[in-house]
């Protein structure tokens, strides 16, 4: 009797619980929601002056009607997002964001909206320092809105602008020429890198140029093998300022102009040399067609590269570019310029990042296309730059 007694409590337990389930589903209200895992999407700033982002917003099940709702940017928001996320975020001004569709739409039969876009700009003039927020919000529905699911967090902030860099010890970079149209005959022009030496053991240490003609190099006879030089086929220029330091990231930038007869080095953004040079220099030729330079053929354009193999520079390079036009100190001291430069910026014919990340084959940037490549496979190291 007391077992028949428990088996007819089972059965109505049971039969509640199945009855409860059902009741639920029957009574579940179609709530729309953005569609996305995360309720925060990061906007990095990495130089680059417009991103976009995008989300669709969803339901559970069909309605035989359209369901209409608004997507806004809710400023009040803020405050929830930073005490969500123990964050000090502030509010992306209006002029930096735009929403495509303001007035979205789920047509009937359809459980999704077609994608709502934020297109963000101008993100270089942000401040990399600060931390910004823009909330955006499901609003205005003509059915419920799923509250835990309504809003979705774009954070933008700075970012490392450099991840890889190349490391060309014992190696040597050279282009053969795509096209050498800007390269032949330069009476202006600056060319700029970012490096990070180890150490200068050795008397000659090559960056960029040809030998003979117009080369940017560290070291020489008589003279700090640290102190940097600029060597021309009418001679050589440089002055005791001019020291680069080990184990540092250093930005350096030399500027010729043939017509005013004046060669400039920049070191981090700091004006340490300007000099008068012969005005035999005259045009400067890098265009030179690339060649092994054996046997009385000409010498050609390298980076990390010059006479011979023991003149290569021991550490890791960034950024190397070069221009048809004479940087100004205001130029090479813009917002993140040692980092990054808008690669279609005007005047910038060769832009070399070596960032590529593997291989051998280091990406020319610009416009004109003049990849380069490494003698031997390069050394790819991952870096976070600027440092913060």
């Amino acid at each position: 009797m007391k077992q028949t007694i428990l088996y007819m409590i089972s059965l109505a337990l049971t039969a509640s619980l199945f009855s409860g389930c059902s009741d639920s589903e029957e009574s579940f209200d179609n709530k729309i929601y953005i569609a996305s895992t995360a309720k925060t999407s990061s906007i990095l700033l990495k130089g680059n002056d417009t991103d976009q982002a995008s989300f669709h917003v969803a339901m559970p099940k069909t309605e035989t009607k359209n369901i209409s709702f608004s997507i806004t940017a809710e400023s009040s928001l803020v405050k929830t997002y930073n005490e969500a996320y123990y964050d000090n975020a502030i509010l992306l001004p209006g002029e930096y964001y735009k929403i495509s569709d303001s007035e979205v739409v789920i047509n009937a039969g359809s459980v999704t909206s077609t994608d709502i876009t934020v297109s963000f700009n101008k993100l270089t003039e942000l401040d990399r320092q600060l931390k910004y927020v823009l909330p955006v919000s499901i609003n205005s529905s003509n059915v419920g809105i799923l509250q835990s699911a309504r809003t979705m967090y774009y954070v933008i902030k700075g970012a490392a602008l450099i991840n890889v860099v190349a490391d060309i010890e014992e190696n040597n970079v050279y282009v053969d020429w795509k096209d050498n149209s800007d390269f032949t005959a330069m009476r202006k022009f600056t060319a700029e890198a970012l490096i990070y030496p180890r150490n200068f053991d050795r008397m000659l240490t090559t960056i960029m140029g040809i030998e003979g003609k117009f080369l940017i190099r560290v070291g020489d006879s008589g003279i700090p093998s640290n102190q940097l030089q600029v060597a021309t086929s009418e001679g050589n220029y440089t002055n005791s300022d001019l020291l680069i330091p080990t184990n540092t990231w250093t930005h350096i930038a030399v500027t010729y102009d043939a017509d005013a007869k004046e060669v400039t080095v920049f070191i981090n953004g700091k004006n340490m040399l300007t000099t008068s040079v012969s005005a035999n220099i005259g045009a400067v030729n890098w265009g030179v067609p690339h060649s092994d330079e054996s046997d009385g053929k000409p010498r050609c354009f390298w980076i990390g590269y010059a006479y011979d193999n023991n003149r290569y520079l021991a550490g890791q390079i960034s950024e190397c570019r070069i221009w048809n036009k004479v940087l100004t100190a205001t130029d090479l001291n813009a917002l993140n310029h040692f980092y990054y430069v808008d690669p279609a910026s005007e005047g910038l014919i060769a832009y070399w990042k070596f960032d590529d990340g593997g291989g051998n084959t280091v990406k020319d940037h610009s416009i004109n296309g003049n990849d380069a490549t490494a003698s031997n496979d390069l050394k790819w190291t991952k870096v976070e730059l600027p440092v913060e």
